[in-house]
């Protein structure tokens, strides 16, 4: 079992964050038709889905001829299948000229996310009561189904169309091998009716919360908050002292309130398919 990290000091956290959010990302290499690289540097991955969140690199220490050729070697896959893809760029990044390295290939700007911790001992009280709403864990043994209704419910709640969102739910319906199964995930229910749906990853000593999404018609009840806070509550009864993630703008207000800090900031870069 990994040390669990017992601060939320920012130098402590900088690289469990990216670890534990590499670790969740790669899994959309792992699929059918896919390709993920990890070397000492970065980790690329690739699904070929449309989407930049399921196609990227998650770079670290990377050298001036890194770049260019994860950047080339990634650009071959969206030219020949279609993309985009989505570079995530730390403060621990390397080279320090990064930035213009990705400008130089055409990678262009895609704003910020903050990187968001949480001290699990004080987490705040649990959320109130959601009437005939419940949270269940999809169970990975032989469940193609459970899979493919997590990944069509979390498209929805981020609003992305149907026919990608059933291509979405079609990949991730395949994934079966050991470091997919060893991931959480939760869908939520109100009325009988999936409306939510979330992730975790217990990886380098922190528990990380991602795919946090909510469908339009049940947002504002308090539901994104008790899909990111069981699993936490869960994580801490495991032992787990912290919790992170990378907050979206509508997310953001909600950890917040829940106790998330930010601690550093992600600067996001789109790579998008080159006609010929």
């Amino acid at each position: 079992m990994q040390a669990m990290i017992d601060t939320t000091s920012a130098e402590k956290l900088q690289s469990a964050s990216i670890k534990n959010m590499t670790a969740f990302y790669s899994i959309y290499g792992r699929g059918e038709g896919g390709a993920l690289v990890s070397t000492a540097s970065s980790v690329s991955f690739y699904s070929g889905l449309p989407g930049p969140v399921f196609n990227g690199v998650v770079s670290v220490n990377m050298t001036c001829e890194d770049v260019r050729a994860t950047a080339d070697n990634l650009q071959a896959k969206l030219n020949q299948k279609g993309g985009p893809a989505m570079w995530w760029v730390g403060p621990q990044t390397t080279p320090e000229n990064i930035d213009a390295l990705l400008a130089q290939h055409g990678l262009q700007p895609a704003g910020e996310a903050p990187n968001m911790v949480l001290d699990l001992a004080e987490m705040r009280s649990a959320p109130s009561q959601i009437e005939n709403f419940r949270i269940e864990k999809v169970n990975k043994v032989n469940n193609a189904a459970g899979q493919a209704l997590w990944a069509r419910t979390t498209a929805k709640g981020f609003g992305v169309p149907d026919f990608i969102g059933a291509e979405v739910a079609a990949m991730e319906a395949t994934y079966n091998d050991l470091h997919y199964k060893a991931a959480h995930h939760y869908i939520g229910y109100l009325d009988d009716v999936p409306v939510a749906a979330s992730a975790m990853i217990l990886d380098s000593g922190v528990a990380g919360i991602y795919a946090v999404a909510t469908v339009p018609e049940a947002r504002r009840k308090g539901i994104g908050a008790a899909m990111t806070m069981l699993p936490l509550y869960e994580a801490k009864e495991l032992g787990y002292r912290v919790g992170v993630l990378q907050a979206s703008a509508m997310g953001f207000p909600v950890y917040k309130r829940i106790g998330f800090q930010v601690i550093f900031r992600f600067r996001n870069y789109l790579q998008s398919r080159q006609e010929a």
